[in-house]
């Protein structure tokens, strides 16, 4: 028998294998892909979010704040690429009577949950040339990391400390301390654990119903992302004034630390949680770019990819937050979406606490 069975490898399964091993536990990772994390984590922006949007007390407020400095400590610690560029938030070409007063409620909001160094700009154009818009919020800690690389260094990190890596191995059922798993061909084994952690990501509502819960359901959301033919001078994040009518960001203009640009992500319902297509158009995409910032046409614009979040609804209502529950010797971590890569670190200190 094993101490821990942790169902997915993703950033937050790494981070939990990673602290679970560090603290003498004997641990193993299960995880269906034979490329752990190339799902949710591996396919997204890669933004280090310095806390801006969430609900005072929530835990993604929480969690986004204490992830910020712990995974910035991280990347700096193990020399990962990563650069802290800055983020810039404006009202672009909105016009409403309302505009700048959602701007400053955004602004109260993030300055109460702990976001640092904010400030309101006016006329932002003036100081960075090619931004739209009367208004705009200054958040100087915003970032940008190697998604990739960091959630590869953590795996490989939990491997270090003695984490057991159970790759192209699905979940098939879970009774008391036995796990069934079967791997690509069909081959069924049995693992038995004392404790289970389910950092499943899109796949968390059937693990939970495994274990009798039903309440919950994962609701595929996909966000595409456009590849720009050349960089902005701007040289930092780029987002909208949220539509309080969508619970997404809006097409912003984000970049890696390897240079590539992109403009992304929208959000669409995805067909299943395996649908990575993109499908709105490049001319689309260019048109929400122009709200915010100048110097873009449809034709510098061509498809980059695209991920997947793991939108959580709870007796089919929509649930917002991240949730983690304590349930017998399972636990369970639902609706991790963003901000789940700047948050990692920080959600798999408050899973052991747990365990």
């Amino acid at each position: 028998m094993i101490d821990v069975l942790i169902i997915g490898g993703g950033i937050v399964g790494s981070w939990i294998a990673l602290r679970a091993a560090r603290r003498g536990l004997t641990v193993a990772v299960c995880d269906q892909s034979a490329n752990p994390g190339d799902a949710t984590s591996g396919r997204n922006s890669g933004v280090l979010h310095a806390g801006i949007y969430y609900t005072p007390g929530s835990k993604k407020a929480q969690h986004c704040i204490k992830g910020y400095a712990l995974t910035l400590e991280y990347l700096k610690e193990h020399s990962l690429p990563h650069t802290i560029c800055g983020k810039l938030i404006t009202t672009g070409d909105q016009l409403g009577p309302d505009t700048e007063a959602r701007l400053q409620s955004i602004f109260e909001n993030a300055c109460s949950i702990g976001a640092r160094d904010l400030t309101i700009l006016r006329n932002p154009g003036s100081i960075y040339n090619g931004v739209l818009g009367d208004s705009a919020i200054l958040s100087p800690h915003t970032g940008v990391c190697d998604a990739a690389a960091y959630l590869k260094s953590v795996q490989n990190q939990a491997r270090e400390a003695g984490a057991i890596w159970l790759l192209g191995r699905r979940l098939i059922s879970v009774s008391g301390d036995r796990a069934l798993v079967s791997d690509e061909e069909g081959r069924q084994e049995e693992i038995q654990s004392a404790l289970f952690v389910n950092s499943a990501g899109l796949n968390c509502d059937e693990v939970a119903r495994m274990t009798g819960l039903d309440e919950y359901e994962i609701v595929p959301v996909r966000g595409e992302y456009y590849r720009l033919r050349k960089a902005h001078p701007v040289n930092m994040l780029v987002y909208p004034l949220p539509d309080p009518s969508s619970t997404a960001l809006g097409v912003h203009y984000t970049f890696h630390p390897g240079g590539d640009a992109y403009a992304g992500p929208n959000a669409v319902a995805a067909d299943s949680r395996e649908d990575y297509r993109i499908t709105q158009s490049r001319t689309d995409f260019a048109e929400s770019l122009s709200r915010i910032l100048s110097g873009y046409a449809p034709e510098d614009l061509s498809p980059g990819y695209a991920g997947i979040r793991p939108r959580l609804r709870v007796n089919g209502v929509d649930y917002r937050d991240f949730l983690i529950r304590r349930q017998e010797n399972f636990i369970h971590l639902l609706g991790i979406e963003s901000p789940g890569l700047t948050s990692a670190a920080s959600l798999s200190e408050e899973v052991m606490e747990l365990l």
